[in-house]
């Protein structure tokens, strides 16, 4: 398993939008192609594929919040032929290293529904820890990181 994160563009965002996942997770995350749409109005989120080789797995949205400069995980997803396999963790992994090295930031945050039980368990495994605050019905969840941890 060699995962990357690479950039979305004219030549992937088809399959990103194709990319789902299972049917009892679609309330978690909003489609793909929502997301990209999204970024086109929100310039500082940055939507990418996340790869196994050539073959494009999950799919993630981040950025750097302008007003305050936090640095966010916005959507985080595998699709769904691909969970179960370790793509989660591997996935994650490299977006993490991928906002350090892009935003050389000490922290990540990322909000997750509180009904999400994977989700929840895959941030937690990684690092994550619940802050105690909620957005709208989320929760926030934060990684602290030393400059070129990840």
């Amino acid at each position: 398993m060699s995962v990357a994160i690479r950039e979305i563009t004219e030549a992937n965002f088809v399959e990103a939008m194709r990319l789902e996942v299972a049917p009892e997770q679609k309330s978690f995350v909003a489609s793909n192609a929502a997301s990209i749409a999204q970024s086109k109005f929100h310039n500082f989120l940055e939507c990418c594929g996340i790869y196994d080789e050539d073959v494009m797995i999950g799919f993630c949205a981040f950025g750097k919040n302008p007003d305050d400069g936090t640095a966010w995980i916005v959507r985080f997803m595998v699709g769904a032929q691909f969970q179960r396999k370790g793509y989660g963790a591997s996935g994650l992994r490299a977006l993490i290293a991928h906002m350090l090295e892009t935003y050389d930031c000490t922290s990540i945050f990322l909000d997750v529904g509180p009904d999400n039980d994977a989700a929840r368990k895959l941030y937690e495994g990684a690092g994550f820890v619940d802050t105690g605050e909620v957005r709208g019905k989320s929760m926030v969840y934060r990684l602290d990181l030393e400059p070129h941890d990840a």
